[in-house]
């Protein structure tokens, strides 16, 4: 399973356990926070020394939204406007938000490259709803997905421009949520019909380049009673037959509540439901999967 890895790290610096870990079972990446993060030349050496003990070919990933989802506090990433903001631009004049989501993407991606990084967990794909719980909020570029699609495409073209994967999330939908899935199990009551037609907005992306895809810990009830991430309803069916993805599935963090508090098993039925990115964030997490595995 170390293989289909991406984990969180401890602190700014390797621990002598996650050099062990590292060196005899790489996985397949590690994201950083803000945790791990103190300055360029830290996150640097970090990667470096990370790539030390698993080879060069290690993908470094992190969640450079833009506004409050932001973990480096330095420019260009800090201080970057929300996507709703580009949304109201969008609403004023469609090609200047577009272009503007772009370079801001661009640049963002630029520096990202530099640090040692190979994918960015952006762009949201997710419908923003009012009556949804204000997780992703204005992490959403709007609340159609017409406007979404273009303004992610223009995110997600920005980021490939400069050498950076894009990971667009979280898939089918997160926007109508009424819940964190970081703390609680979300459910969305609407209609199957209606989330695969705010689901679209994937669809679109993947026809466009996405090739990296992150689930949502969210049961759709009119679906099934799996989370998506553990459903081989959305993994399978719906993404990988329906929407002809044949890029990497990634599970959101497996740490998070939304997916039980067994992270082994909740690994377990990730995998099962074909998800082949498995995401394990928290310290604690990781050793318990290294641990058992």
């Amino acid at each position: 399973m170390h293989k289909q890895l991406i984990i969180g790290l401890q602190g700014p610096t390797l621990t002598d356990q996650e050099r062990i870990w590292l060196t005899e079972r790489p996985p397949l990446g590690v994201i950083l926070f803000a945790r791990n993060t103190q300055s360029p030349e830290q996150v640097k050496a970090l990667l470096d020394e990370v790539r030390d003990c698993t080879g060069q070919n290690t993908w470094a990933a992190i969640d450079e939204e833009g506004g409050r989802v932001n973990r480096m506090p330095w420019p260009p990433f800090n201080n970057r406007r929300h996507a709703a903001d580009y949304g109201i631009m969008y609403g004023r004049n469609a090609g200047t938000a577009v272009q503007a989501v772009y370079q801001d993407s661009f640049c963002t991606a630029t520096a990202l490259k530099e640090l040692g990084f190979t994918h960015n967990c952006a762009p949201v794909l997710d419908l923003f709803h009012p009556d949804g719980h204000d997780i992703i909020g204005k992490r959403a570029f709007g609340d159609n997905v017409e406007q979404v699609s273009a303004l992610a495409t223009a995110c997600m073209r920005g980021l490939h421009d400069a050498g950076i994967a894009a990971v667009g999330k979280h898939f089918p939908g997160h926007g109508r949520a009424n819940a964190d899935s970081h703390v609680a199990v979300p459910q969305v009551d609407a209609p199957l019909a209606t989330i695969l037609e705010e689901a679209e907005t994937f669809a679109r992306l993947i026809a466009t380049g996405l090739n990296h895809i992150m689930t949502a810990h969210v049961v759709y009830t009119d679906a099934v009673t799996d989370v998506a991430t553990a459903s081989p309803f959305w993994v399978r069916h719906v993404l990988r037959e329906r929407m002809s993805f044949f890029g990497r599935i990634w599970s959101d963090d497996l740490c998070m509540k939304g997916v039980g508090d067994d992270i082994p098993d909740a690994a377990a039925a990730a995998l099962k439901a074909g998800c082949d990115t498995l995401l394990v964030c928290q310290p604690e997490g990781v050793a318990t999967i290294y641990e058992q595995g």
